[in-house]
């Protein structure tokens, strides 16, 4: 069994930047300690080459991988790069596998998500905006074209330098759109936003498009809070890197905090207890990683949400869609609202939930204890690998995204998206347009009549789905009350060729079933297709809670199926790799925990104090 390659450094300028002494710096805060990655990050004045060479000549010596930041977005007027094709050419031929490549900054949260201005420098003009066209948009795809095309500007340069990879480091779940206009390595900034929910996503990118590394950048000292004296702060810190590893990070590069804090009318000098509690993290991870055999490949994953064609939630920085503040119908919606959802996985249901069933409470994780996010544009030999595919944020449904998901199910897989996935239109607000008759047939066993009803109305659910695996809150007989009667929601009205009712639409207590499926099952190969006939998003609130209760039950199934059985508090984060390594976290600041792991019909007790990451052979 291969063993993977962990990357731990430090990020070299982030508060001061002075060529002659980089060597200096980089023997004292990534040498000295024992680390073996460094992030360089230029300023807007011109780098002196031989500069570079320089430093991939200690790199190499020392064995230090190494990576540039903001050599293009932040250059002098009149310059494209930093570098020149033969300074590349020469630290390529001098560093060989240690010199990885060319970093592009933040263009997510930058041209997709912030406020236009919010990066205005003194002479109001934003960096990169020669780059990237901000303007009115008339469709999601006629944005995501533009910012696609903006990226690219960056990564053509870079390729045109002859760059071994291009890198992007992203604070937000935008990565998928770096990596379609060229970037080969993933990386994320934390702690942004949740790690849980953007880890799964650069994860879910990095397996679409098959990158050699994915790395996290931990920015600690500028987000995972405020206050630098708050002691949570600093014990968030520690979760974040052993999150990162036991969700299979390949490369950590600490930004700031080690050397000096200088952040929000604070400093803080390299002999303060909080840059030493900084340096600690990073030797231990440093020392945990050399001790532990992390087997290659990531953690096994068989739950996937989707992220959907021009889907623009970054989950974090931002409250429009691809920086359209100037247009209402941009604003988050129910659309964006639905990624809520996954916020709630590693959380259990509360006792009083008649949709939580077996001997054990399984739903606070999927099976193997992760879970990825991963773009529709993924090829289907990627979606394969997973069990279950769950649509929820925005998507404009194509021809041959409905023929790939078809596939998909018909290989075994299990699907469940709602009408409004299935939505043709590009424009926020737009009309429905479904796909053809055919395909919907195909693939739901459904056929719309044109109607579309809108109620407040509960539904009913049958005892037995389609789906074995599941066991949704239904009876056999339907003379119950109706149940997840949140609102008014819109039902596009399906006719049944050949597709199973697993719901319908219902106001009564007796067994009086109307003629509106809520829910649609079909069976297609060996797989199962599932329909919520919805026209709303699961983020509308009164669709949210019928939505999230097939998600949870989903995610429950799969973890009933696995081998693995993992049972415990839901300050719990777990994941299994290749050859049964179990790692177990607990993210809880206070208190310790206790862990049952099934495994072969054999129980086991774990105890975890607060804040321990644990290796287990199964």
């Amino acid at each position: 069994m291969e063993r993977d390659i962990v990357l731990n450094g430090v990020h070299i300028g982030e508060h001061s930047f002075e060529p002659e002494k980089i060597i200096d710096e980089i023997y004292e805060r990534c040498v000295k300690p024992g680390l073996n990655f460094v992030t360089i990050r230029t300023r807007e004045e011109i780098v002196p080459q031989h500069y570079f060479i320089e430093w991939a000549k200690y790199m190499a010596e020392h064995k230090i991988y190494f990576v540039f930041l903001y050599t293009i977005q932040h250059v002098a007027a009149g310059n494209d790069s930093q570098f020149t094709p033969e300074t590349v050419a020469e630290m390529k031929r001098i560093a060989g596998e240690y010199f990885i490549g060319d970093m592009i900054g933040e263009t997510g949260s930058s041209f997709a998500c912030k406020f236009p201005g919010y990066y205005k420098n003194k002479t109001g003009k934003r960096n990169g905006d020669s780059h990237v066209i901000l303007k009115k948009r008339e469709s999601m795809k006629e944005a995501h074209d533009d910012y696609v095309k903006g990226v690219s500007k960056f990564i053509e340069i870079d390729k045109a330098l002859g760059m071994p990879d291009v890198v992007s480091v992203e604070a937000t779940g935008l990565n998928k759109y770096n990596a379609e206009a060229g970037v080969t390595i993933p990386m994320l900034e934390l702690m942004c936003g949740s790690p849980d929910v953007l880890v799964s996503s650069l994860r879910g990118v990095a397996r679409a498009i098959d990158s050699k590394l994915w790395g996290t950048y931990v920015a600690h000292e500028w987000y995972g809070g405020m206050r630098h004296t708050d002691t949570l702060k600093r014990k968030r810190l520690e979760l974040a890197y052993k999150y990162a590893y036991l969700a299979g990070t390949n490369a950590f590069c600490l930004e700031s905090g080690d050397e000096c804090i200088e952040s929000y009318g604070h400093t803080f000098g390299i002999d303060s207890e909080i840059c030493e509690d900084y340096r600690k993290v990073l030797v231990d991870t440093m020392n945990y990683i050399r001790e532990d055999f992390r087997p290659k490949g990531g953690p096994k994953v068989k739950v996937a949400f989707v992220s959907g064609l021009h889907d623009a939630w970054g989950g974090w920085g931002g409250s429009s869609v691809w920086n359209a503040f100037n247009q209402e119908a941009w604003g988050h919606n129910e659309a964006e609202h639905s990624w809520r959802i996954v916020k709630e996985i590693g959380t259990k249901r509360t006792w009083e939930d008649i949709a939580n069933y077996g001997d054990m409470d399984l739903s606070a994780y999927p099976a193997y204890g992760m879970y990825d996010i991963v773009p529709i544009e993924a090829p289907v030999e990627c979606l394969a690998k997973y069990d279950y595919l769950i649509f929820l944020g925005w998507n404009s449904m194509t021809d041959e995204n409905m023929d790939k998901l078809t596939q998909y199910v018909s290989g075994g897989g299990k699907l469940l998206m709602s009408a409004a996935h299935l939505n043709c239109t590009e424009e926020r607000g737009g009309k429905l347009e479904l796909p053809s008759a055919e395909k919907l047939e195909k693939l739901f066993g459904v056929k719309y009549t044109g109607e579309v009803v809108r109620t407040n109305d509960g539904v009913k659910i049958r005892y037995e789905a389609l789906n074995e695996d599941v066991l949704y809150p239904g009876t056999k007989n339907f003379i119950c009350d109706p149940i997840y009667s949140e609102g008014y929601v819109d039902y596009a009205k399906f006719e049944l060729c050949g597709a199973y009712e697993t719901a319908f639409v219902s106001e009564s207590f007796l067994n009086d079933p109307s003629d509106l499926p809520a829910i649609v099952e079909n069976k297609i190969g060996d797989g199962i297709a599932t329909l919520v006939t919805s026209t709303n998003y699961p983020g509308h609130p009164a669709l949210y809670p019928l939505y999230r209760a097939l998600v949870r039950e989903m995610i429950t199934a799969s973890a009933r199926a696995c081998d693995v059985k993992v049972i415990g508090s839901d300050r719990l984060r777990w994941s299994v790799y290749e050859g049964d390594k179990l790692y177990l976290l607990n993210t809880d600041y206070d208190l310790p925990i206790t862990v049952k792991i099934i495994y072969k019909n054999k129980e086991q007790l774990v105890n975890l104090d607060s804040l321990e990451l644990k290796s287990i052979q199964l």
